[in-house]
């Protein structure tokens, strides 16, 4: 029965934590200062103490306020203060930094903050297998600087010839450039006629990019001479590239008779020259094929009308005194 609980006097008031503390009076200690003031805070306590006026006087011998570099003193030297952690005595000499590097050495061959290693050099591009990539991607693109280069495909950078006569206006680089970055989905693996051919550079620019076929359109003789020294000297072969030595409306008839058709039509005469002609008959889907394109290359100043016949106009770009119309084959 002694481990019972005593139900003897029990408190008013039952003990509750959220409730304020109230100090209890001490019958023996009441009226008096149960702790020192902030001036005799740490004042030792021992009653034989004779130095009471002392106001920071320690307990013992060893005292508490003692400096950081005296209070380490008696640990271990593996861990000393952190100021003078990697400084060893903190006068900055080279005896100093002999002394951490003999703490902390640096392990041999320890090039991880060093330019990568040479024994490693970066991988080539990924070509999968059985997948060769095409030849004229698997070296360094030729810089293209002159307007008589090819811009792109297998046959970049290659320089093509042309008469220095003024009356022969080749087409401009920029505006090739500009060209087939729009029709390259039609160009590729598809058949191209150039009209008006001159040096050829637009038609050559065409099979460098993946037509299937170019055919040639030029009544100068000695302009189809230069067409077949630069197909020679693009390596391209009789099947991939045409020429025709004639006018541009008499081949149109025969087309017409043959039923032949093309993709991409370019049609690029002298600005002089009256468009209403051939026109007539291209109006009338003469050798564009159904979705096909027509692209005239003609003055910044003239305009041509939005519909000429089957002909429908998508697009105009204007580089220069040089603007070039896309119309496409609605049927």
């Amino acid at each position: 029965m002694e481990n019972r609980r005593h139900t003897g006097s029990a408190p008013a008031t039952s003990f509750n934590q959220n409730r304020p503390y109230r100090k209890q009076q001490d019958d023996r200690n009441y009226g008096e200062r149960k702790y020192q003031p902030r001036g005799d805070r740490f004042q030792s306590r021992d009653n034989n103490s004779n130095n009471s006026g002392d106001r920071f006087q320690s307990r013992d011998n060893n005292s508490r306020f003692q400096s950081r570099d005296e209070r380490f003193r008696g640990k271990d030297d593996r861990f000393p203060p952190r100021e003078n952690r990697f400084r060893g005595s903190g006068t900055g000499t080279s005896n100093d930094r002999e002394r951490s590097n003999e703490r902390y050495p640096r392990r041999d061959g320890d090039n991880r903050f060093q330019g990568r290693n040479d024994r490693f050099p970066p991988r080539k591009p990924f070509i999968p297998r059985g997948k060769p990539s095409e030849p004229w991607k698997q070296f360094d693109k030729p810089k293209v600087y002159d307007e008589m280069q090819v811009t792109d495909g297998k046959h970049r950078g290659k320089f093509l010839t042309s008469t220095a006569s003024p009356k022969v206006r080749p087409t401009a680089r920029r505006i090739r450039e500009v060209m087939f970055r729009l029709i390259f989905r039609r160009v590729r693996a598809g058949r191209f006629l150039d009209l008006c051919a001159g040096s050829g550079a637009v038609g050559i620019e065409a099979i460098s990019r993946g037509a299937l076929i170019s055919t040639f359109v030029e009544r100068s003789g000695k302009m189809c001479s230069f067409i077949k020294k630069n197909l020679a000297a693009c390596d391209i072969k009789e099947g991939h590239g045409e020429v025709c030595e004639i006018e541009v409306v008499p081949f149109l008839k025969k087309m017409q008779k043959r039923r032949r058709f093309w993709d991409v039509v370019y049609f690029d005469p002298p600005y002089d020259t009256n468009y209403d002609e051939v026109l007539d008959y291209l109006k009338r889907g003469v050798a564009i094929k159904p979705g096909g394109l027509l692209l005239i290359e003609h003055h910044a100043e003239m305009f041509f009308p939005e519909r000429i016949g089957v002909l429908k106009r998508w697009r105009v770009i204007t580089q220069g005194d040089t603007a070039l119309s896309f119309y496409e084959r609605k049927s």
